[in-house]
């Protein structure tokens, strides 16, 4: 007879954090794990190659948290990646060194995975992002079920701190894909969406604090990330019908000229925007972002700062 998962002496999940100096931030997000409802986890810490010794943070929170570490710096997709490859959780919630849960957010996710059947793969919240200026915006959850079609046009699961998805589906889907420069989360949904459902709590139970040397404030990097995502997407967008991959070729153009004009390469944005436009004219997103574009006008100015609040 097969022993249980209990007998095993095996979590039920598995929080894998990733983490890159910041001390100060590891604590305070292993303080939130230590907050939550649910007892029957384990940690697992990955340090990509710090010069800071993670170990006497780590060991204030006993045995169930766990410390890995590579010997060279490989990105925090490799680091997610070694969690998975650690942990033996029927879950896996990965919890970024700078974010915060609030206390239920485990327990909430899991009543979700326990009341919905085998075919369901990934459970996601709601989260408040606080940016560096001092502003901070929400963004909620609004798809679920099979959303694979929706997640090829655009990203419809948030950040990674707010994801909890069956040990299984990572398995399969094969985990983060370390060749990517950003956006790795994004790739991985996709995937994920391709064979399972996905599902949701509608409240906002992840903290996300901005930092200074955020990958969302390298321009470059999200370029590239972009570019390569998009190369992939249209690869598996080939078989679906026009209107379909017309919808999906214009939101990635979109992407594309809207970061490409927040590094300041204005020609390169213009024309990614009017392929958005072109390939979708019914986005009236891309016909605003055009012309804030053409007309120079600085989308971090105080009108539109106040715009995005209702845009989000």
């Amino acid at each position: 007879m097969s022993q249980t998962r209990s007998e095993r002496n095996e979590p039920t999940i598995s929080v894998v954090i990733p983490v890159y100096e910041q001390p100060q931030l590891l604590a305070e997000a292993l303080e939130s794990v230590n907050e939550q409802t649910v007892d029957d986890i384990e940690v697992i810490v990955v340090d990509d190659a710090s010069d800071t010794d993670f170990k006497p943070i780590v060991d204030r929170h006993g045995d169930r948290v766990r410390l890995l570490r590579h010997a060279e710096n490989r990105g925090a997709a490799e680091a997610r990646n070694t969690g998975i490859d650690a942990a033996h959780g029927e879950y896996v919630a990965f919890l970024d060194a700078d974010d915060r849960w609030t206390p239920t957010k485990l327990e909430k996710q899991l009543e979700v995975f326990k009341r919905d059947d085998a075919d369901l793969g990934l459970v996601y919240t709601g989260f408040v992002q606080y940016q560096l200026d001092g502003t901070e915006w929400e963004r909620y959850p609004d798809a679920r079920g099979d959303i694979y079609r929706e997640e090829l046009v655009r990203d419809r699961v948030h950040p990674t701190s707010t994801v909890m998805v069956r040990l299984e589906c990572l398995k399969r889907a094969g985990g983060f894909d370390p060749s990517l420069p950003s956006r790795q989360d994004y790739d991985l949904w996709i995937r994920i969406a391709e064979h399972y459902e996905v599902d949701y709590v509608d409240e906002i139970l992840v903290d996300k604090r901005e930092q200074p040397d955020s990958i969302s404030k390298d321009f470059d990097s999200r370029i590239e990330g972009d570019l390569a995502v998009f190369e992939k997407v249209k690869d598996r967008a080939a078989d679906l019908g026009m209107v379909t991959r017309s919808r999906i070729f214009s939101y990635h153009h979109h992407v594309i000229g809207r970061d490409y004009g927040s590094n300041g390469k204005r020609w390169k944005a213009l024309q990614h925007l009017g392929l958005a436009i072109i390939r979708y004219p019914f986005r009236p997103i891309s016909w605003a972002m055009f012309v804030i574009t053409l007309f120079g006008i600085d989308r971090n100015g105080p009108l539109l700062t106040f715009a995005k609040q209702f845009i989000r």
